[in-house]
């Protein structure tokens, strides 16, 4: 596990229980959604069928 300067960790903690998120889960999450904004990984498409599509 790593470990963060206690501001960094306060705020983990916090989004874990607003998130209803295990650490790990919400790590994922971080990890995913940064490699996503800075194009290392491919966006994920919405589907068509999916109850978001047509909303902004």
């Amino acid at each position: 596990m790593i470990i963060f300067d206690d501001d960094v960790e306060t705020a983990l903690a916090f989004a874990c229980e607003e998130l209803q998120m295990t650490r790990e889960e919400l790590m994922r999450l971080l990890v995913r959604e940064w490699l996503e904004s800075y194009a290392y990984l491919p966006l994920n498409d919405l589907d068509e069928g999916s109850e978001t599509a047509g909303s902004a």
